[in-house]
């Protein structure tokens, strides 16, 4: 597992608090981590290659594929616990977190949905494809809601192609991550595996490719005006909200089936 965020870097990538990268080769069986849980934070998983069972205390219990979305609200306290199941020996998967806003989601009940490849749309253009997992993008909206204003697409360049997008002036924050080949952003050659974190800004992004042509993850934002403390485990707004967040998947803990 690569952690590509790092909580002292959280405030700088806010609304963004966690992207990892998850891969493994010659994988004989499933692996995964034990009940555990989140609170405060709005929840992507997104296995690229392989299966991923889900199983979570709101009552959701399903099987995703490659490219399929699952979508955790922790809320006020959510356990839940993911496995990986390899194909042909291989698995693969991204996470993303989203701060919830203060006054409606950071504290409200727990939810989980899955969202199926198929009801994710693509936008094809002349050399590039792009799914849209949330937000709107050329007028192609995602069926995935988030509860503050983000946009995170999938996109495929082709060898020496180019993508461009105007962000709506609110999505301000946000990354780039090279999931293959090489990108270019103004001028900064990112790598396969690396992540670009973008200045504050509304302008235009142009992400341009050379001859291995490229995949990018791409997540940007609207910056939410609260305080961030955050854990390995969650983020919140205040110490009063993590305690009883803790104090809610602690009762969670004692209650769910291993």
């Amino acid at each position: 597992m690569t952690a590509y965020i790092q909580q002292e870097s959280i405030n700088e990538l806010n609304p963004f608090a966690l992207w990892d990268h998850y891969r493994a080769k010659d994988l004989t069986r499933a692996v995964g981590l034990d009940f555990h849980g989140h609170s405060g934070v709005n929840t992507l998983s997104y296995p690229v290659c392989g299966q991923m069972r889900h199983v979570d205390s709101t009552g959701c219990q399903t099987m995703l594929r490659a490219g399929d979305v699952q979508m955790m609200l922790a809320g006020n306290g959510v356990v839940h616990k993911d496995t990986l199941k390899p194909i042909n020996g291989i698995v693969e998967t991204f996470a993303l977190w989203t701060l919830l806003p203060t006054a409606k989601d950071e504290m409200t009940q727990a939810s989980s949905q899955k969202y199926a490849a198929d009801d994710l749309p693509l936008l094809e253009e002349s050399n590039a494809t792009t799914k849209v997992l949330i937000g709107k993008c050329r007028n192609v909206k995602s069926p995935i809601s988030s509860p503050s204003p983000i946009l995170v697409l999938d996109i495929a360049i082709a060898p020496y192609g180019s993508w461009q997008m105007q962000p709506d002036d609110n999505l301000t924050a946000g990354f780039v991550f090279v999931h293959s080949g090489n990108a270019f952003l103004s001028g900064v050659h990112i790598h396969n595996d690396q992540m670009g974190i973008f200045q504050p800004s509304s302008e235009a992004i142009e992400i341009r490719t050379n001859q291995s042509g490229c995949r990018v993850i791409l997540a940007i934002g609207q910056p939410l005006k609260q305080n961030i403390i955050a854990s390995p485990t969650s983020v919140h707004s205040s110490k009063n909200n993590q305690q009883q967040a803790n104090q809610h998947i602690e009762q969670l803990m004692k209650v769910v089936k291993h």
